[in-house]
């Protein structure tokens, strides 16, 4: 089956030495200079790291949104790392507020043969924790491949090492990897990237390992959010990505092969077309019987009234799913207001409706938490007390499931469970033109598809090549990293 996942709804943040005017930033949707404390992200190299790095993610994942967070001076290969700590604490306060699936940090310095834990650790288990996967550059100071260490950076638990291959089968020299830390490879030579003037520069290094990894987490979680309505965490994407990777020889290395991925999460989360059946030999021929056509459907609102209590400046999150299907979401503020989801169900049937709080926190003294008053369901309120409600705290998983209560402290999923009657083929109808007249808040729809932008030019080749220039040498100092650019 081809891939019809691009990215769309998501967000990637690229911390890097900000973007470049040559270069593709129509789906830039915010940006800072970290560097300089201004909102200005631009650096005026024409082929900035920053931007390149950008490019190779949106060659992959072309509608995914991008923040750019530029963290080195201009005229400057170095970042501080009390820099690059300000910019994932931005991410970690506004994960939420912007749809940030995941980090790109094609950064390098340092020394780690083992995990390790650094200044951005808390951040980095932030981030995780609202399932915002950060991919990092394990770095290029491979010694022929005598070296056993990674990138300071990219060595931290709750970041997604990535060393470079040369995306068929081997590892090039320079390449730096450590079996107990490295968690995939991806193709990092010889990557041809093409600016809006249609000149072609061709980059080798971590540096463009990364952004594939980067690109492939922003596919996987739009179809994950889409299949079965929440976002792989870290563990589950690296456990997918191994198990659909390509072995690297007897390495114990693993390439990354996306579209192996993603038809393996579209297996895992896809239900079996009905009706189909096993072919059996010599099977006796039956008389076909009449059916009755598909199911009537109809339309359907639901109205969530809702508030929550802010931390770190970022208020409360959820989305909305009926019979684990996600059909909208929503970041609520600190007064009640509805919040009001279109969509088309079955009638004649039981459904559940459920409403997954996803971004629980504890900032500064700041508890974020999430208060649902009713949910609504064509016409007929549910307190989220009731008796058809429960609370499935932590995973959506059936455990840890208790009587629904409005209050809820901690992520987890509140299900209403909707009688039949509820579902008419007129019941709904009459009920949208009084609740849309309402103080509801309608929500974008989860599921929708931005149309891929063929006029961008990323994926034609020009005629004319340029070697990226190389950069010899590593910071090792902890407290600052460069951009890693092979030799």
């Amino acid at each position: 089956m081809a891939n019809t996942y691009t990215g769309a709804g998501g967000t990637i943040v690229v911390i890097d030495s900000g973007w470049s005017s040559s270069w593709n930033v129509g789906r830039l949707v915010y940006q800072y200079d970290f560097a300089n404390g201004d909102a200005d992200a631009r650096n005026p190299n024409a082929d900035a790291h920053g931007a390149l790095v950008t490019s190779s993610i949106l060659s992959q994942a072309p509608d995914v949104g991008i923040i750019s967070l530029k963290v080195m001076p201009d005229g400057s290969n170095s970042a501080e790392g009390a820099t690059i700590e300000q910019a994932l604490q931005w991410v970690a306060a506004n994960a939420s507020a912007y749809n940030i699936v995941g980090v790109n940090l094609s950064l390098a310095g340092g020394s780690a043969p083992a995990e390790t834990t650094t200044i951005l650790s808390d951040e980095l288990a932030s981030l995780a924790a609202q399932r915002v996967l950060v991919s990092a550059a394990a770095g290029n100071a491979g010694q022929n491949g005598t070296a056993t260490d990674v990138s300071y950076y990219a060595a931290d638990h709750n970041v997604i090492c990535v060393s470079a291959s040369t995306g068929d089968g081997a590892l090039p020299g320079w390449s730096q990897r450590n079996a107990g830390i490295t968690d995939l490879c991806a193709d990092g030579t010889a990557i041809a990237l093409t600016d809006l003037t249609g000149r072609t520069l061709t980059v080798n290094g971590s540096s463009f390992s990364t952004p594939a990894v980067t690109a492939a987490v922003a596919l996987a979680q739009q179809e994950a959010i889409h299949l079965r309505g929440s976002a792989l965490t870290q563990d589950e994407f690296l456990s997918l990505a191994r198990e659909t990777g390509t072995a690297i020889g007897t390495t114990g290395y693993t390439d990354l092969n996306t579209p192996a991925l993603l038809a393996k999460i579209a297996q895992l989360y896809t239900a079996p077309a009905t009706g189909t059946t096993t072919e059996t030999a010599a099977a006796t021929p039956v008389t076909p019987v009449s059916t009755n056509a598909a199911p009537t459907t109809a339309a359907s609102t639901i109205v969530v009234n809702a508030k929550g209590t802010m931390a770190g400046g970022v208020n409360a999150h959820f989305t909305v799913l009926v019979d684990g299907k996600a059909i909208g979401e929503a970041t609520v503020g600190t007064a009640v207001k509805n919040y009001s989801f279109a969509t088309e169900l079955t009638a004649g049937t039981d459904h559940t409706v459920q409403i997954r709080y996803d971004n629980d926190t504890y900032i500064n003294g700041q508890d974020r938490n999430l208060t649902v008053g009713t949910v609504t369901v064509n016409g007929h309120s549910y307190a989220a007390t009731d008796s058809a409600v429960t609370y499935d705290k932590g995973a959506f998983d059936g455990k840890d499931v208790v009587a629904g209560q409005s209050n809820l402290w901690w992520n987890g999923t509140l299900a209403v469970h909707a009688d039949k009657s509820l579902f008419g083929t007129h019941a709904a109808a009459l009920q949208t033109a009084e609740l849309q007249a309402a103080d509801s808040v309608w929500s974008h729809a989860i599921a929708g598809h931005a149309a891929v932008d063929t006029a961008s030019g990323w994926s034609e080749i020009a005629a004319v090549h340029a070697q990226y220039a190389a950069h010899d040498g590593l910071l090792f100092d902890p407290s600052a990293v460069h951009h890693d650019l092979a030799a």
